[in-house]
């Protein structure tokens, strides 16, 4: 999830954990612990653009370092504020605020490196979206109104429904996948589009407009699908891997992480002798020319959210290409905002 969400889930942690101890102070110390194992970007000077994709959400989010981390930094914590806060409290109040980062992460479609250093398999259990308001907003109000004046008990209270509340929207998102799965399968089933794999997600910003993209042996089908469409129609348009764009490339760097990152949800596309690679994860921006693309699906034309440029640098495989990710418009997120706004409602 984003850095606020991060902050403010930290906190809430920190709040439910030590405030009886730490009064408001809680609140400081759960910010900082939920946005530790994000501080990996820290490293990033350090790095190309290849290594910071399999850096991020990696190690810091595995399980190990959260066994390893806890005792040592809850020590710490219990060092400071020697005679207010017990050091097992304060080891419980690390665990859980790493642990709550790593799962909030884990509902992404980003993948998080749970078990990390053992595995590099990612998790994404794809039911929330990177940012999602629906999420952070009741979370902050309840870690706000629990830094207001009154009882311990009353503080407490606030911010403990901050946390139901946010709880239960997880839950509630986890119901609509499952309920929506069906609605993809069945379209598809009806219109006669066999495929090896079915992904669902929500689309940005939202839990309301999901998305399904079916894989079949050299490309993928996509479709939408509103909560509350009151038909079981659903439109999907073909987009074409374009694997033999990258005929020459296999063995790159560049492209076995852009493979493994994107868990093999890609297409690829040429422009002005330019070689991009786009993630199909995580949307595109403009909802309405997707669904009106009527099968003529152009990855460069539907502007994807998260693109990469395969770049040439020179030298032998597999370091030859680098990768740069494309930066998007403010325009672009305008469109995103209105097309999804739009879809959802029709």
């Amino acid at each position: 999830m984003d850095v606020v969400t991060q902050i403010t889930l930290g906190a809430a942690v920190g709040q439910a954990t030590m405030h009886r101890s730490l009064g408001n102070k809680a609140v400081a110390w759960g910010a900082l612990g939920g946005l530790l194992p994000d501080l990996d970007v820290l490293a990033y000077p350090l790095m190309n653009e290849i290594t910071q994709l399999t850096w991020h959400r990696g190690i810091s989010h595995g399980v190990p370092l959260m066994f390893l981390l806890a005792p040592l930094l809850g020590w710490l914590i219990s060092r400071v504020h020697r005679g207010e806060v017990e050091k097992g409290r304060a080891m419980l109040f690390v665990f859980l605020a790493l642990a709550t980062h790593v799962l909030i992460d884990a509902f992404t479609v980003y993948g998080t490196g749970v078990f990390e250093p053992f595995s590099t398999h990612r998790v994404a259990f794809n039911n929330l979206f990177i940012i999602d308001p629906l999420y952070t907003v009741p979370l902050l109000l309840g870690v706000l109104a629990s830094m207001l004046p009154g009882e311990v008990r009353a503080r407490l209270f606030r911010n403990a429904i901050g946390l139901t509340l946010s709880s239960a929207y997880v839950v509630v998102t986890l119901l609509l996948k499952f309920a929506t799965l069906p609605a993809f399968e069945r379209a598809l089933e009806q219109q006669g589009i066999a495929y090896t794999r079915l992904s669902t997600a929500p689309t940005a910003f939202n839990s309301l407009l999901w998305r399904g993209v079916a894989e079949d042996a050299d490309g993928y089908w996509i479709g939408y699908r509103s909560v509350f469409d009151d038909s079981n129609a659903m439109s999907f348009w073909r987009v074409p891997r374009n694997r033999h764009l990258l005929d020459g490339m296999e063995n790159e760097r560049a492209v076995q992480t852009l493979l493994w990152f994107s868990d093999g949800w890609y297409t690829v596309s040429r422009v002005e002798g330019k070689t991009y690679f786009h993630d199909l994860r995580f949307g595109e921006f403009d909802v309405s020319k997707a669904e009106n693309s009527f099968g003529m699906g152009n990855p460069v034309r539907l502007g994807y959210v998260f693109t990469f440029a395969l770049e040439d640098r020179g030298g032998a495989t597999p370091e030859r290409y680098g990768i740069r990710q494309s930066d998007f418009e403010i325009q672009q997120f305008g469109t995103m905002m209105n097309t999804l706004w739009e879809r959802i409602w029709r």
